[in-house]
């Protein structure tokens, strides 16, 4: 961890200003093990393998840190560990994306589902946030909500220059890559929950949020928790899974893309309940069967692996929630959270790009001021 990360955080549980005690310090100076701690509600947590776990409720990362360093230092008995319950639905959330982003799976891979790096640094600048270039004013914070192996947030802090980017995600893997994380001069990331984020309010230029805010129990509540962050004229991007997406294709592909999914309601649920080693099991099953028919389909077939194909297959089938939503229905989110709507994702230069169909609905507001007028830039 960055040691000035902690003047940008504060405690999840009360809001107020953490303090760092280091443990280990790594090589290049950053904080590779230790402790924030909280005076005002004597919270404690810990910083693992340069990542600092800002959870309210206890993880197995957290009995393993404790173990390693039980007694050997004062502010472990000084401070209270976190001792909360889950919010309802996290741990299924936690559990199933923790293994689709564990570095086993991904290691050394060159894409993040069908993008390569340089896709998603065109995908974000001519796609969903073409709105930059024509901004005129810098943007410095950035929150990436759901970074996973952290190459999008990678990607946006090349992208928007002078940037610090935070990426946030609930998933546990996000550590094992913690010390590759570190070394970006441009990211810092922290593990925590959406719904209790560790950030003061007005605190981003703009928030991140790219298929993650549907995977929760509640999209509008996630919706609503990270709205906050964007200080007056900062901007919030979201792109969720359309209502509408399986209704495009007509004849017999629109029919098959409606049988599967209901294919996809049907065995999410049922599979997201699975022990691990099971759902396992049966995804790479039923990678073995369609990785032939995926090849078929993906642009860039040198790059594409097995591995690829249980990492997709994995996203599609094992969260327990992937809500679907339109366009009405987002923008009155935003206009109901402060923010007028300034721009929407572009499926032309979507097409002009990857020769595909742009799927979902992803679209760009502004936080406006108390008046209802655009805050000044």
């Amino acid at each position: 961890m960055k040691r000035d990360l902690v003047e940008r955080i504060c405690c999840p549980s009360c809001g107020c200003r953490l303090e760092s005690v280091c443990f280990i310090i790594s090589a290049e100076g950053l904080i590779q093990d230790g402790l924030l701690t909280c005076a005002k509600c004597n919270k404690r947590y810990p910083i693992v393998n340069h990542v600092p776990i800002l959870l309210l409720y206890p993880t197995s990362l957290h009995s393993e840190f404790e173990g390693k360093y039980a007694g050997s230092h004062q502010a472990l008995t000084q401070f209270s560990p976190p001792g909360d319950k889950p919010s309802p639905g996290e741990e299924s959330v936690q559990e199933t994306f923790t293994e689709e982003w564990r570095p086993a799976h991904l290691e050394e891979e060159e894409l993040t589902f069908t993008y390569s790096y340089d896709d998603l640094l065109k995908l974000n600048s001519k796609v969903w946030l073409k709105w930059i270039g024509e901004l005129g004013q810098p943007i410095l914070n950035v929150l990436v909500v759901g970074c996973g192996a952290g190459r999008e947030a990678m990607a946006l802090g090349e992208m928007i220059a002078g940037s610090r980017v935070v990426g946030i995600d609930i998933n546990l893997a996000v550590v094992a890559n913690g010390v590759r994380l570190d070394r970006e001069p441009q990211l810092d990331v922290v593990v925590c929950s959406l719904l209790h984020l560790p950030f003061p309010v007005g605190t981003f230029d703009l928030v991140y949020s790219q298929g993650v805010l549907h995977h929760n129990k509640s999209t509008l509540e996630a919706f609503k928790a990270i709205a906050p962050c964007v200080r007056e004229g900062g901007h919030l991007f979201v792109w969720v899974y359309g209502l509408d997406d399986h209704l495009i294709r007509r004849g017999f592909v629109g029919v098959l893309t409606r049988i599967n999914y209901v294919i996809e309601a049907i065995l999410r649920p049922i599979l997201s309940r699975f022990p691990g080693s099971l759902r396992q099991a049966i995804l790479v099953g039923l990678a073995v069967v369609l990785h032939p028919l995926v090849l078929t389909r993906v642009r860039r077939k040198k790059l594409w692996h097995m591995k690829d194909t249980i990492h997709g297959l994995r996203d599609w089938l094992s969260p327990r929630y992937a809500h679907l939503h339109s366009y009405n229905e987002v923008i009155e989110w935003f206009e109901r959270e402060g923010f007028r709507i300034v721009d929407v994702q572009s499926p032309a230069a979507y097409r002009d790009l990857f020769n595909k169909q742009l799927w979902g609905v992803g679209m760009t507001g502004r936080r406006v001021n108390s008046a209802g007028k655009a805050a000044p830039d």
